[in-house]
């Protein structure tokens, strides 16, 4: 759209606002869309719910584009995003309620719908790894999701921010975290059972 100046033959070229939102929205999207499918899909475990959960955080914030905009830095934007996304992936387990025992064993059993070709053995150490880091949530929930966003890559300031924590304590609780998983992914005596970090 192009405005003249009051008195101005010239005309300049005046950017639409809502336009320019709207593109500075899509391009977040874009870049992180795949980074929170992931962590909804680790989370939910089905990727219909994990889509949906996404979606629905996309929504949020679109609606809250001007609260987003009004942090200091890309990094808190990033952050208030994130923070969507997780209260929909919470929004999700609610509505669909716990599963039973059964059937969430049979989801266990069968892992991500997307990792149908790959061999068993990949399909027991990423079920393994689920099993370790739901075990590192109820002692440390903190560490658990601070290993979980970092294994999206997702940068320690935005990591902090997400978590109310200071960056410092975002990469030591994320040092502390994969030891613990660590500890309770190494091999033991079957009398020994599996480690517990309490």
């Amino acid at each position: 759209m192009t405005t003249p100046f009051p008195g101005d033959d010239q005309e300049v070229l005046e950017q639409d606002p809502m336009s320019a939102l709207a593109l500075d929205f899509t391009v977040l999207y874009v870049e992180e869309e795949g980074k929170w499918l992931r962590y909804a899909m680790g989370r939910l475990r089905n990727r219909a719910d994990a889509e949906d959960a996404v979606q629905d955080a996309g929504i949020r914030l679109y609606e809250k584009w001007d609260r987003a905009l009004g942090g200091p830095d890309i990094q808190s934007v990033r952050a208030f995003a994130w923070k969507l996304v997780r209260d929909s992936v919470a929004d999700v387990f609610r509505r669909r309620g716990r599963a039973d025992a059964k059937t969430l064993k049979l989801i266990q059993q069968a892992g991500p719908e997307d990792t149908g070709h790959e061999p068993l053995d990949r399909l027991v150490e990423r079920d393994e790894l689920r099993w370790a880091l739901e075990e590192l949530a109820k002692v440390y929930p903190v560490q658990a999701e601070v290993v979980r966003l970092r294994q999206l890559a997702v940068d320690y300031p935005t990591i902090a921010a997400v978590c109310d924590i200071a960056p410092s304590t975002a990469k030591t609780y994320f040092s502390l975290g994969t030891r613990h998983l660590e500890y309770l992914l190494a091999p033991r005596n079957d009398h020994q059972g599996r480690g517990d970090l309490t």
